[in-house]
């Protein structure tokens, strides 16, 4: 009978590359399908993840132990890759174990003569396995994107970047304002005794949470008292600077994390419109503001492209924040299946859907009001190249950061970039660049531009 663990650990891989499925929520779904133990969901992980950041190493070891060019279904290939993650980079797990799984999951699905030559090509690798494997400790990136990180942000940030860190996987947490964090934080480790818990360097109001499994079962979270965020967006959030009663558009909102902190910061007398160009992103916002106690009734959303218009959204703003679609490259070492749909020309696609959103945005902000451009990426594309090139007349870059965010400095070229290489922050940080601006004058037309 093929191990829990191996065998969910292969659809999801499956998913992944048949479906374009996400690993963290086809994951999540698998896991609750079956049943799995915490060591069964613990394996299942490290297989999941562990394949997918090292997925050209493991392809490339099974094309030299075939002896004819590999061309199998996404199936028997996630069977295959998790078998050769396990040998090479697993030294608790017995090579047969992994093998007879492997070679029993392709025959179910794909008959005798797939699993045959899947049996084959493991065998070999099983003989050749390291006398002790040892978990990988880099991702595996094409010599394309290698380059393009290596010039955008240099060798020892793009070594930080791809590092795995031997540090077990952290998730982030942002505690509500209206709520003691020092409660939270004992809360949780009374529910967890074996897990850390610890507060962040940068977000006041974040907490760093080791070893507790599923958040969403926390008594904190079902209790409305935090939400689930990287301390990078908790501290682009933070950076908007959002006070009470002011008016707020989160232009790129997705579902909406960044955009409940904004509803907080601005109270009951503000206001908060958020944007995307993704309705059934937007429909999410206000079940999660519901959760965290916040008032619905202070948030509008809409559906609009941003690089075209604005619709029905009209007014200016005092805080507008571009979180913008991006490649998503600064997020590999927690979505690394990102790799396997990136292609060299997404970074200046992007890049120029950036330009005009940020172009367009900025006719929106309220004199004296502020501007705020984010990517989840480390690329020169999709930063500093979009800064560079964006007529942002009339708007004064910003360089000091609000109180509580003291330790974090804004570049030469005017960019606040977070990310692993930044100290204090936590093994698994994402990496993100991030702009602001004042509006310091009516030099360009502040008309919202129309459909």
């Amino acid at each position: 009978m093929v191990a829990v663990a191996r065998r969910i650990a292969t659809r999801v891989l499956h998913r992944v590359a048949h479906d374009g499925a996400w690993a963290a929520p086809a994951l999540d779904a698998e896991l609750r399908r079956a049943t799995a133990t915490r060591s069964d969901a613990a394996l299942a992980t490290q297989i999941v993840y562990g394949v997918l950041r090292v997925l050209p190493t493991l392809d490339a070891t099974i094309q030299r132990k075939a002896s004819r060019p590999v061309r199998v279904d996404s199936w028997t290939h996630a069977a295959m890759a998790a078998a050769v993650f396990q040998l090479l980079h697993l030294s608790r797990i017995p090579a047969h174990a992994a093998v007879n799984d492997a070679i029993d999951l392709v025959r179910e699905q794909r008959g005798q003569r797939v699993a045959g030559f899947a049996n084959a090509v493991l065998r070999k690798v099983a003989r050749e396995r390291p006398d002790e494997p040892r978990p990988p400790t880099s991702l595996a990136v094409p010599a394309w994107l290698d380059r393009k990180l290596r010039d955008s942000i240099g060798d020892l940030q793009t070594e930080a970047l791809l590092g795995i860190a031997g540090d077990p996987r952290s998730v982030d947490v942002r505690v509500c304002a209206d709520t003691d964090l020092e409660q939270v934080a004992e809360q949780v480790q009374s529910e967890r005794p074996e897990a850390d818990v610890a507060k962040m360097a940068f977000s006041t109001r974040g907490l760093r949470l080791t070893g507790v499994g599923d958040p969403r079962l926390l008594g904190p979270y079902l209790e409305g008292k935090l939400a689930v965020q990287e301390e990078g967006a908790q501290v682009i959030g933070l950076l908007v600077g959002a006070r009470p009663s002011e008016r707020v558009l989160d232009a790129c909102a997705g579902r909406g994390g960044k955009t409940a902190q904004l509803v907080e910061a601005v109270g009951a007398q503000g206001e908060v419109v958020a944007t995307d160009l993704h309705e059934h992103r937007l429909e999410q916002i206000a079940g999660e503001l519901d959760r965290l106690r916040l008032p619905s009734s202070v948030l509008e959303t809409a559906a609009v492209d941003a690089t075209v218009g604005w619709g029905a959204v009209s007014g200016l703003f005092d805080r507008v924040l571009v979180d913008a679609p991006c490649t998503g490259l600064g997020t590999l070492r927690r979505r690394p299946e990102i790799l396997l749909r990136s292609e060299p020309g997404d970074a200046a696609r992007m890049g120029e859907r950036q330009r005009l959103l940020l172009q367009h945005a900025a006719r929106l902000v309220a004199p004296g009001g502020t501007l705020l451009y984010a990517v989840c990426s480390p690329l020169r594309e999709e930063g500093e190249q979009v800064v560079a090139e964006v007529d942002l007349a009339g708007f004064r870059p910003v360089e000091r950061v609000p109180f509580g965010l003291k330790s974090l400095r804004f570049g030469s070229t005017g960019t606040l970039a977070l990310g692993p290489w930044v100290e204090g922050s936590g093994p698994w940080a994402d990496a993100y660049q991030v702009y602001v601006w004042a509006h310091v004058g009516c030099l360009v037309d502040r008309s919202p531009p129309q459909r």
